[in-house]
């Protein structure tokens, strides 16, 4: 089957669906639409919802699997579901999630003439991030790969992107050439009449955290009342006015400053914080020694972005 200009767009989380629909508005033509995802929750719905109205045919796979035996049959599976789309002539395939193993195969049955790539997030200008440093694949899940058809790995997916679309203008990025992406409207004149103060976070697990306390305690001594939490946080913690929402950060941001906020926010090393820019948004990095030196590179992402620093003498 084959339609003059078709593309598809392969989206893993909700700001990729974010980058993905406004690509869309900034390159008109028929689109199809793959939302994979290793969890279900209320805010990869919201963006896989708003997606779908602007493409032709979308589709959604859910990854059930945990473990490596039973991801071996989740590739077998996936194999299965893929079939109609690879029925499909495309004229340009767009992902970001360059080193995900289930687009690999993917890319490696579909029919196409070009692969376009989009950020990901901050991993795309954070040259210590998977996409510049490779991690090894296991020899089983290469062999298993190779048997369903996969031809495809991360340094080949780059190196086949003929355009790379950014929302981070100004930084180098995985490949060339660049193609700016403007991710939101920030031309935003409301005098801000209210203020609030937000903890942004993020599941302390992944940073190898263990002091949390330490965290809270610091929150409550600046009076940051509300709480933002990633959706793979589970934990909640007391003191604080938790915020539920359908959206990710960077949406959540911009309707508060449409509302009429001065908006203060703060995380330990949540990298959304870059993706948003305004003059009535504030932006505070808290560091502990504890991870300081493990995430540097980061640290000097937010130092170029002028955010401030709750650390005497950080930089």
């Amino acid at each position: 089957m084959s339609m003059k200009n078709k593309n598809l767009l392969i989206c893993l989380t909700p700001l990729q669906m974010m980058i993905a629909s406004k690509i869309i508005d900034d390159n008109p033509g028929i689109y199809d639409v793959l939302c994979f995802s290793y969890n279900d929750n209320e805010k990869y719905n919201h963006y896989f919802t708003k997606i779908s109205e602007k493409c032709d045919i979308s589709y959604r796979y859910i990854v059930e699997s945990q473990g490596k035996i039973r991801r071996i049959f989740e590739f077998a599976k996936y194999r299965l579901f893929i079939n109609r789309i690879t029925k499909i002539n495309y004229d340009t395939v767009f992902l970001a999630s360059v080193d995900n193993p289930f687009f690999h195969l993917l890319l490696s049955l579909l029919k196409k003439n070009e692969i376009h790539t989009f950020d990901d997030g901050t991993a795309n200008i954070y040259k210590k991030s998977t996409y510049y440093v490779f991690p090894k694949k296991s020899v089983l899940q290469y062999g298993i790969l190779r048997f369903l058809g996969n031809t495809y790995h991360t340094q080949k997916v780059i190196d086949a992107s003929v355009l790379h679309h950014t929302i981070y203008e100004g930084f180098e990025n995985i490949t060339q050439p660049l193609k700016p992406v403007k991710l939101m409207d920030l031309n935003i004149e409301t005098i801000p009449n209210k203020s609030i103060k937000i903890y942004l976070g993020q599941p302390l697990e992944d940073l190898n955290f263990k002091n949390e306390d330490k965290i809270f305690k610091f929150l409550k001594e600046h009076a940051v009342d509300h709480y933002l939490p990633h959706p793979r946080e589970k934990k909640q913690y007391d003191g604080f006015t938790y915020i539920h929402t359908p959206l990710i950060f960077e949406d959540y941001v911009v309707e508060l400053l449409i509302s009429g906020y001065s908006v203060e926010v703060y995380t330990l090393l949540s990298t959304a914080v870059l993706n948003v820019e305004h003059k009535n948004l504030t932006v505070y990095i808290t560091i502990f020694p504890e991870i300081k030196g493990k995430y540097l590179g980061v640290y000097n992402l937010f130092n170029e972005k002028g955010f401030v620093f709750l650390e005497k003498g950080a930089f």
